[in-house]
């Protein structure tokens, strides 16, 4: 598992203890209504969707990081989570499809920091990961979204059926992927600057 390090944020695997930071992002009113329809989760759905993003990097070596914003180089203030995902079902003719994912506080939004996270983790997947591509399937009135995929290097394909509903198709390669600068990534046994 690995860590990431851009100049503002820090990115690091989840683990059991952040059921409540989860639960705190799940159930912001900005949140909610932009992902959820407008119904608030349980505690239990938050983390039965901790355990999934812990079993998700067991079984990939990657995943969504929680992402934190630095306060005088330490990590201090949870900002939400950005990472890739296997599709699986929900793509079932592409299931070995990896997207991107980020989900932000309403309080980090709008301040760069989703694009910021959003170049590091497609780096990462080009980089580390040697994937050929990465997608994001966005809801159409998701534009903040968009802007921001588009600002690290996706292009819109098209729309797309993902999960029973109509969503925006994207797709980044490493030849169009914003690279961010001084990014570092921290693994159990080394560091690596990039």
């Amino acid at each position: 598992m690995y860590i990431l390090e851009t100049p503002r944020l820090i990115l690091r695997p989840p683990s059991h203890s952040d059921e409540l930071l989860l639960h705190g992002l799940n159930s912001d009113p900005f949140v909610v209504n932009a992902v959820r329809d407008g119904v608030y989760p349980t505690i239990e759905q938050s983390k039965a969707a901790l355990r999934e993003f812990i079993n998700h990097w067991q079984h990939n070596r990657f995943g969504l990081w929680m992402l934190f914003v630095k306060d005088e180089g330490q990590a201090r203030k949870f900002a939400g989570y950005c990472g890739l995902r296997c599709c699986g079902l929900c793509l079932p003719e592409d299931p070995n499809n990896v997207e991107i994912v980020t989900r932000l506080h309403l309080a980090a939004s709008g301040k760069g920091i989703a694009v910021e996270a959003g170049r590091a983790v497609v780096q990462f997947a080009f980089e580390h990961l040697k994937l050929e591509k990465v997608t994001a399937f966005i809801r159409p009135s998701n534009t903040r979204s968009l802007r921001k995929n588009l600002k690290v290097g996706f292009s819109y394909v098209g729309d797309r059926i993902y999960d029973n509903m109509v969503m925006r198709y994207c797709e980044v390669f490493p030849e169009t992927a914003v690279e961010i600068e001084n990014l570092v990534i921290l693994n159990y046994e080394e560091q690596i600057v990039v």
